[in-house]
């Protein structure tokens, strides 16, 4: 009965009957058949009625029933599970599929791509190695590559990622891959030709520009506050979608201002290792703190953590949720304003703040610049970073503090300069010139600077954090080509952040980056008595060095100009009696600026918080009228 049902189901489907095919097989199965060919034809019903969810299943289901078709049948499963905003359930059929046979290209390249699309990177690795291997067009190389960068191994990245943009120069994701993996790798002939080819890319887009990298990306080589805007704006789109319309705020709910922090980085991370004192010297007559975490598990632990915990009155875990989850349930806080300390960087959760689950949202710390089209309406900020000139880069309305837009943490212990310093990797004598700035941040025009202040001051080194061999090679290779011996450049190794304090204040000069300053690093240096050199910026992140100098009162440290940052940079490491009154200068600071005065610093960020809350109420009144 069952193989005669499964004969009239399929003469039905061919002749376009595709419920009556549907109803048939359906008995067939009902009656007990496990012949493959009840499943593929309810699953091909389904799919004929764009029932695409229907039908992946019973494809999978047939896998098994059929194996000399399970290939066929397992790609039309995993076509319809993408196609219906299900690609989670795509990934177990191919590697079903990868299972019988572990080197299908087309298998290993699609479960890559759908890793990559969930920036799963770290699951796609191991996939990815045998993609790198066995392929053999632009599309695998790239796929690979771009996980390969996901993962952070930019060596590994490299050389697939050549091979993509030789393959298709003309195509602009992988020439911003490749352009991505080689600042990352420090080869700055690379860097410099690769700029040249986007830059020229871009000029011939004319008004529309084909952009895509991260916005993020964008600060570390572009001081151009317009393309920022426009890489915002594009990421948002491509990322997260249309944000909701700004909802009219109703007044307070409470007695207190209900205040909602977000972050993935209630752990061991610069962000709350400046946050942390905030937390602590809100007004808790005024303020009603909530901590919304997304933290991964693994790092919710340490000191900074506990400090969270017990700073906070509410604490919200919405890891496990979804973006229309997680809305819902801050929704339901009946919070007054919430702030994303996370920005365009990784494990944001902006999907949240498009969704409008509260009707003030508001940006601060995790982000150097605008984070427009996630439906958050103001920044908190300062003058320095964004001066009136910036404001029309930004969709937020800017509320600046007035000093640094920068926390910091006065708990910290003050270290002095103890032990030698051969202990540490560095000469005895001579002047020991330091950027402890990750590697990406390192442009070529800014190194040739460092180096020429290294040749202005013989037998001076500079201390540099430690990075992978292939961006050690290229510095010292670099640092030849400029007349400068490799061995100047001292590579430390990573250490906790107490012991690098104490490590640090063994420099007698910081240098900084440009256009993405040294942010956390620059107040490390500050707070370890060490002076930071830096030059004027054309954008948030290229003015934030300058924005903490002036909260210590050294203005004097920020050079007009590149140039002018080179020679200000041998100039002071050939003035002992200037470097000495500037270090204890820095020792005094401690206690005295206001980039270190935590409290003063909370309660100028509560008088902008109560006057975003004004903001949007005034903007709320003046619909009614």
């Amino acid at each position: 009965m069952a193989t005669a049902l499964i004969q009239t189901a399929k003469q039905e489907f061919l002749r376009g009957a595709h419920q009556q095919a549907l109803a048939l097989a359906n008995q067939a199965i009902a009656a007990g058949s496990t012949e493959a060919e009840a499943y593929i034809v309810a699953a091909s019903a389904h799919e004929a009625m764009g029932a695409r969810l229907e039908a992946a299943p019973l494809f999978v289901f047939a896998m098994a029933k059929a194996p000399a078709l399970s290939r066929q049948l397992g790609f039309r499963a995993v076509a319809h599970y993408v196609e219906a905003g299900k690609p989670q359930l795509a990934i177990p059929v191919l590697s079903n599929l990868l299972q019988a046979n572990p080197e299908d290209l087309d298998a290993l390249h699609t479960l890559c791509s759908l890793y990559r699309e969930a920036e799963d990177y770290h699951a796609a690795r191991p996939h990815a190695l045998k993609l790198a291997a066995l392929g053999r067009d632009f599309d695998n190389w790239l796929n690979a590559g771009i996980i390969f960068l996901g993962t952070g191994d930019h060596t590994a990245a490299l050389p697939l990622l050549a091979a993509a943009h030789a393959a298709r120069p003309g195509d602009r994701l992988a020439l911003t891959e490749y352009f991505w993996c080689a600042i990352n790798l420090c080869d700055f002939p690379l860097v410099r030709q690769l700029q040249a080819r986007l830059e020229a890319a871009y000029a011939a887009d004319g008004e529309t520009l084909d952009i895509r990298e991260n916005v993020f990306r964008s600060l570390q080589w572009s001081g151009d506050e317009a393309y920022h805007v426009l890489s915002a704006i594009n990421t948002a789109r491509q990322r997260i979608g249309r944000a909701a319309p700004r909802r009219p705020y109703r007044g307070r709910s409470s007695s207190r201002l209900r205040i909602g922090y977000v972050s993935a980085d209630y752990g061991d991370h610069a962000t709350l290792a400046l946050f942390a004192g905030v937390l602590e010297a809100h007004d808790r007559e005024r303020f009603e703190i909530f901590g919304i975490c997304h933290t991964p598990a693994p790092l919710r632990k340490g000191a900074l953590r506990q400090r969270f915990l017990d700073a906070i009155d509410h604490y919200v875990d919405i890891l496990a949720l979804g973006d229309d989850d997680a809305a819902r349930m801050i929704a339901a806080l009946d919070l007054d304003i919430l702030v994303d300390l996370k920005g365009f960087t990784r494990d944001h959760r902006l999907g949240i703040f498009a969704r409008r689950p509260v009707p003030i949202q508001v940006t601060y710390l995790g982000f150097p610049g605008s984070v427009a089209g996630v439906g958050i309406d103001y920044a908190i900020t300062d003058a320095i970073v964004t001066p009136d000139s910036a404001r029309p880069f930004y969709a937020e309305t800017l509320f600046t503090l007035p000093d640094s837009y920068q926390c910091n943490d006065s708990r910290r212990l003050p270290v002095l300069r103890e032990g030698s310093r051969s202990a540490f990797g560095l000469p005895e004598e001579g002047f020991v010139f330091c950027s402890f700035n990750q590697a990406v941040k390192i442009r070529p025009e800014v190194f040739d600077a460092w180096m020429s202040a290294l040749e202005a001051v013989p037998g001076s080194v500079l201390w540099l954090i430690d990075m992978v061999d292939t961006a050690k090679n290229n510095l010292r290779r670099a640092a030849t080509e400029r007349g400068i011996d490799p061995a100047r450049l001292i590579f430390a190794p990573k250490l906790p952040m107490d012991a690098h304090l104490q490590r640090l204040c063994h420099a007698d000069l910081a240098l900084d980056t440009s256009p993405y300053n040294g942010h956390t690093t620059t107040a490390d240096a500050l707070w370890a008595g060490v002076p930071v050199v830096t030059f004027k910026g054309s954008s948030f992140a290229s003015r934030v060095c300058e924005s903490l100098l002036n909260a210590v009162g050294l203005r004097e440290l920020v050079a007009e100009d590149l140039q002018a940052f080179g020679r200000l940079a041998a100039e002071l490491a050939q003035d002992g009696n200037r470097l000495s009154r500037l270090r204890h200068h820095l020792y005094a600071a401690r206690q005295t600026a206001p980039l270190f005065d935590t409290s003063r610093f909370t309660r100028n960020f509560e008088k902008a918080l109560l006057a975003i809350e004004a903001d949007a109420a005034e903007w709320a009144q003046a619909l009614t009228v």
